[in-house]
């Protein structure tokens, strides 16, 4: 089949059907992320933001828009950053890992968040998610993409629930390059997504959780055009391979490094030579 031509149902399907067999295998689903850039982008230093609502205030809905695409619309597109070339890129990253702190992490299959908001499916990916066992790692990462934009949930020290309320326990942090899209209007989603992982894991402290732990949208390098997955991908890139930031999360200003940010440029490349194999491939 032509990538291209396929629908974002028929991109869906395929990745639960081989999640589903990579687990009845009992392999692991995904082994690793990549490293990827973009260009430096014009950006401002802040002070953390803390959403207003926890967890109590999820409510029940997130769902892409229609898939509604004309031949000249994907056209325009079609060299914004997709699902798979976005899995390819997190294996890359994930490769700069130290070894000894690889059972720290884990990051989530970019289209479970999505799949988690159809009442059919969401049973699945609660399942995959508690493969994950995410309350014994310090950091979780969760790639969102919904309205043609991608961004980051990075679930923080879910296991270290003796320090709930303070900054060294539990926190949920929503990294996103483009705060022109709004991304408080993700909160109901990603309050519900984590109140059902916690119930699918029956954790006791499920009321704390709702009372204490809040979504923050902290201040992060904004992108200066359609670089969203690349400043993604980055962002966890950074979480990984810079160890004050990996140790305190008040050191976030690290994103603004200006020798880290040269690392964009070397994500979009890669992107682009996954881009050029895979045309190659289809052209065969």
């Amino acid at each position: 089949m032509n990538f291209r031509s396929k629908t974002i149902e028929t991109i869906v399907i395929d990745r639960i059907n081989f999640s589903l067999r990579k687990y009845l295998k009992k392999k692991p689903y995904l082994n690793a992320p990549d490293l990827c850039q973009n260009k430096r982008s014009q950006t401002s230093r802040g002070q953390e933001a803390k959403t207003p609502r926890g967890l109590k205030n999820a409510s029940p809905s997130f769902h892409l828009p229609p898939n509604k695409r004309s031949s000249k619309r994907h056209k325009t597109n079609k060299h914004k950053l997709d699902t798979e070339i976005f899995e390819l890129c997190m294996e890359d990253v994930w490769t700069c890992i130290d070894p000894e702190k690889m059972s720290d992490y884990a990051y989530f299959d970019s289209l479970w968040f999505n799949i988690y908001t159809n009442e059919n499916d969401k049973s699945n990916v609660l399942r995959w998610i508690k493969a994950k066992k995410i309350f014994t790692r310090r950091y979780v990462f969760v790639p969102i993409v919904g309205w043609g934009h991608w961004s980051v949930l990075v679930l923080c020290n879910f296991g270290e629930t003796k320090y709930l309320g303070t900054e060294k326990g539990p926190r949920m942090l929503l990294l996103d390059s483009l705060k022109t899209t709004k991304p408080t209007r993700l909160r109901a989603a990603i309050n519900r997504f984590v109140v059902d992982i916690l119930k699918n894991e029956e954790r006791e402290e499920l009321e704390q959780f709702i009372n204490e732990v809040e979504l923050e949208i902290p201040e992060v390098p904004q992108q200066s055009g359609d670089d969203c997955g690349i400043y993604v991908l980055y962002f966890i890139y950074c979480f990984l391979v810079i160890e004050e930031m990996g140790e305190d999360l008040s050191k976030l200003d690290a994103l603004f490094d200006p020798e880290e940010l040269k690392n964009l440029e070397d994500i979009r490349n890669d992107i682009h030579a996954y881009r050029e194999k895979r045309d190659a491939k289809i052209a065969e």
